[in-house]
C-alpha cells in the first residue's frame, strides 16, 4: 500500500499521465494500492449542513487541488470539437459497450421519471450532450446547460447537424435561470460537482411546475469516505481534483435524501446492479407523502405500509421539525364504505370529536412546528369483514401525506 499526502500529488499525477492516463491498464495496476491521507481534518460530528463543516471540506479541496475553488475556470475540458460534431455520438466513443451502458443508465432514468411527451427538460451539466440528445429523441423540449462554453457550442452544433432542436445555454448550476417553468431537471454524472447541493436543490424547487421532478443518475452515493458528504478520496478522484481542479464530492444516501426533503420533495432512490447504479427521482408534489412523514415525524400506534401510514385505535404523529411557515393539511383516506368516528387531540389540548367520511379528508392544521403532536383515538374495522378483501387487520384509517402551506377553504 502506498500512502500519499498533499506534497506527493504532483508526482502522483505525472506518473499517471506517463503511464497513459486513466483507463490504461498500467494505471489501474499503479493505483490499486494507493491511499490518500489528508492533512486537513474534517470533524464528521459537525452538522453536515453547517458552515463549519462546509469550510472544512473547502479547505480539503484547496489542499488536494493546490488552488482556490473557481468552477468557472476549473470545470473545463479541452477537446477537438470538430471531430465530436461529426461523430455518430457526442463522445466520439470508441467503446460500444461503455456507450451502451451510459445509454441504458439514461434510458432507465427516463423510464423511472416517466416524463410526458413535450415536457420541458433541463439537462444540467450536459457535458458532451448525450443526455440532451436522448431527451430530444424521446420527444422532450430540451434545454442543455453547462459551465463550459465549448460543451455548449458542441451541443448547439450537433443539434443543428442532426436536427435535435436543443437549446444550449452557457451557465453554472448557481447562475442558471429558466425562461419558463421546468418539468424535469436531469443530472447525469454531474450533481456531485455542486458545492452546496442542498442550496441548489432549493433553487430548483422554485423553478419546477407542480409535480415537476429532479432526476439524478450516475452519481457517487456511498459512505466509503464520509458518513454525510465530502470530497471523494479514491485515486481517480484525487487525480481529477489535483490535475483539473474539479470538485469531486459524494454523499451518503441518507444525506442526499435529506437535501431533497428539506426542500419538500418526495424522494425515491432505486438501486440496480452495477454498472447501472442508483437512480434518484425527487418529485415536487402538492403533498409530502407517507414516507416523508415517517422520516420527519415520530409515529406511535400506526405503521408505514407502502404509500400509507395505517392508523390503529390509538395513533400519534409528533413532528420533529417545522413544515413550512403557514397552515398545513393532513391527507386522510378512508377506505371503509362508511364513516369512521375518532377523537382528535392537538398537543395537550382537549379532545374533539371528528367524523371521517369515505374517501379523502383534508384535515387542516393551523401550523406544524417542531413538537406539534396529533393524537387520534378511533374506532376500528376489519377490511376482510366489511369489503371482502384479504386484509384481516383491525385498523382505523390511512394517512397518505401532508400538504404544507395549505389554507383551509
Amino acid at each position: 500500500m502506498s500512502i500519499l499526502g498533499p506534497d506527493d500529488l504532483p508526482n502522483f499525477v505525472s506518473t499517471i499521465d506517463s503511464l497513459g492516463g486513466p483507463g490504461d491498464p498500467r494505471v489501474d495496476e499503479y493505483w490499486r494500492g494507493v491511499v490518500y491521507q489528508p492533512k486537513v481534518r474534517v470533524d464528521t460530528r459537525l452538522d453536515p449542513f453547517s458552515r463549519e463543516y462546509y469550510d472544512a471540506q473547502i479547505a480539503l479541496y484547496k489542499e488536494m487541488s493546490g488552488r482556490e475553488l473557481d468552477q468557472s475556470i476549473n470545470e473545463h475540458t479541452i477537446f477537438d470539437k470538430a471531430s465530436h460534431v461529426r461523430a455518430r455520438n457526442p463522445y466520439n466513443h470508441g467503446d460500444p459497450g461503455m456507450l451502451a451502458t451510459q445509454i441504458v443508465q439514461l434510458a432507465t432514468a427516463m423510464r423511472l421519471a416517466r416524463p410526458k411527451r413535450g415536457a420541458r427538460l433541463v439537462d444540467m451539466g450536459c457535458g458532451w450532450g448525450l443526455s440532451s440528445e436522448l431527451g430530444a429523441y424521446l420527444g422532450l423540449d430540451v434545454e442543455a446547460v453547462d459551465i463550459n462554453r465549448d460543451f455548449v457550442s458542441l451541443v448547439h452544433d450537433r443539434s443543428l447537424r442532426y436536427g435535435y432542436d436543443i437549446n444550449a445555454v452557457h451557465a453554472s448550476f448557481d447562475s442558471y435561470q429558466p425562461s419558463a417553468p421546468v418539468d424535469m431537471f436531469l443530472f447525469y454524472e454531474c450533481l456531485h460537482h455542486a458545492v452546496e447541493p442542498w442550496t441548489l436543490i432549493e433553487r430548483l424547487a422554485s423553478m419546477l411546475n407542480p409535480g415537476g421532478k429532479v432526476v439524478a443518475c450516475g452519481e457517487p452515493i456511498n459512505t466509503h469516505w464520509w458518513p454525510h458528504w465530502g470530497l471523494r478520496l479514491d485515486p481517480m478522484s484525487v487525480y481529477c481534483i489535483h490535475k483539473h481542479g474539479w470538485f469531486e464530492s459524494g454523499w451518503s444516501q441518507d444525506f442526499l435524501v435529506k437535501c431533497f426533503e428539506r426542500a419538500h420533495f418526495n424522494v425515491e432512490i432505486t438501486d440496480f446492479p452495477d454498472p447501472i447504479g442508483q437512480f434518484v427521482v425527487a418529485s415536487k408534489d402538492e403533498a409530502l407523502g407517507a414516507k416523508w412523514l415517517s422520516r420527519h415525524a415520530v409515529i406511535e400506534g400506526g405503521e408505514l405500509d407502502g404509500d400509507y401510514i395505517v392508523a390503529n385505535a390509538s395513533t400519534s404523529l409528533i413532528f420533529n421539525e417545522p413544515v413550512g411557515s403557514g397552515g398545513a393539511a393532513l391527507l386522510i383516506p378512508n377506505f371503509r364504505p362508511k364513516d369512521i368516528q375518532t377523537k382528535l387531540r392537538l398537543g395537550g389540548g382537549k379532545a374533539q370529536d371528528l367524523t371521517i367520511p369515505p374517501g379523502e379528508t383534508r384535515l387542516p392544521i393551523e401550523r406544524v412546528e417542531a413538537g406539534t403532536a396529533l393524537h387520534f383515538e378511533s374506532e376500528t374495522w376489519r377490511p376482510s369483514d366489511e369489503i371482502g378483501n384479504l386484509d384481516y387487520r383491525n385498523l382505523a384509517f390511512h394517512i397518505s401525506g401532508l400538504i404544507p402551506e395549505h389554507s383551509p377553504a
